[in-house]
């Protein structure tokens, strides 16, 4: 089984390959990922990205996705914690270039959303969307990591719409998992559905 922790920083994870590009920080490939992944078509089993994806340049961002794609087999796991739009440190630090929240990987969903736009081949099925009222791993106070209060926030969809949009302190984070799915390209061609590039 090949799981990459990508852009790892201190979370250096046993049994993961662990990359980033950081000299300082223990890893088993130095990688930066406005360049390609250097492992083969469908031969990763998950990935974890743990504050990172809000790194990407704008420009590289839909090349990434499909990058993380081509390596991912059918059935893949991609886990992504990234600071949610209203939370403090989404725009507050200098290095963040993209922005989430709910419905933020509906363009990739193997049933259009209701706008039904396309960017790049990537196709995911949404295992969870999950908003995070505390970022889940504060280093100086983590018991409140540990509070159940997401539950709250997360009843249903339509629920979470209502609570980014009216709860006024906003969420730390959000979580994300998507699921690969690559069948959905024959699928695609064969309905001459196109992606916008």
């Amino acid at each position: 089984m090949l799981r990459l922790n990508l852009g790892c920083g201190n979370d250096y994870r046993e049994g993961w390959v662990n990359a980033d590009r950081n000299p300082a920080v223990r890893t088993d490939l130095r990688l930066d990922l406005a360049a390609a992944i250097p492992f083969a078509d469908d031969s990763v089993d998950e990935i974890l990205l743990d504050n990172v994806l809000e790194h990407v340049p704008r420009p590289g961002f839909f090349p990434f996705i499909d990058e993380l794609y081509r390596v991912c087999r059918h059935g893949a796991a991609i886990r992504i914690y990234v600071p949610h739009y209203s939370g403090m440190w989404a725009f507050k630090h200098l290095a963040h270039e993209v922005y989430f929240g709910v419905g933020s990987f509906d363009i990739y969903r193997v049933e259009p959303s209701f706008n039904a736009e396309r960017y790049g081949r990537a196709r995911f099925n949404m295992r969870k969307e999950e908003l995070l009222f505390f970022h889940h791993n504060l280093v100086r106070f983590p018991l409140l990591s540990k509070l159940p209060i997401n539950w709250l926030f997360n009843l249903s969809p339509l629920w979470q719409v209502f609570m980014e949009r009216f709860q006024f302190l906003g969420f730390d984070e959000i979580h994300y998992e998507l699921e690969v799915v690559k069948e959905q390209q024959q699928r695609d061609r064969a309905t001459g559905v196109r992606a916008l590039a």
